[in-house]
């Protein structure tokens, strides 16, 4: 299972996602990301913005108002198996290693949440 729902993203561990990100301007324009741009995915466990869980990075390769970034089956493979769902948290940064701008991230709505859903277990047949 893959799903956002406004700013939440619901995964089963071990799925793989493809996110898009998009931004606005502070004139409420989108924002359009430049050739590049480096966008940096955090998913920090729940309450805990020191433990990163999964970081992804996606390099811009042609300007546009929107980025995908993929997660492969074993990076969503996160930690410990889990038998009910798990919460932590997220953000996406946008070229943290030289101008950083968090874009998407806890706000006055609060965190952003990101849901982790058991997965099956493969048969031993």
């Amino acid at each position: 299972m893959f799903k956002i729902d406004g700013d939440t993203i619901h995964l089963t561990r071990g799925d793989i996602a493809l996110i898009e990100v998009k931004a606005k301007n502070d004139n409420k324009t989108d924002y359009v990301f430049k050739k590049d741009d480096v966008l940096r995915l955090n998913v920090f466990k729940s309450k805990d913005y020191g433990h990163i869980v999964l970081t992804k990075d996606v390099k811009v390769e042609k300007e546009s108002t929107s980025v995908d970034i993929p997660l492969t089956s074993k990076e969503t493979t996160i930690e410990e198996l889990i038998n009910k769902p798990k919460k932590y948290c997220y953000e996406v940064i946008l070229n943290p290693d030289t101008n950083e701008q968090t874009i998407i991230g806890y706000d006055t709505n609060g965190e952003k949440e990101f849901w982790l859903y058991p997965e099956g277990k493969e048969s031993d047949n």
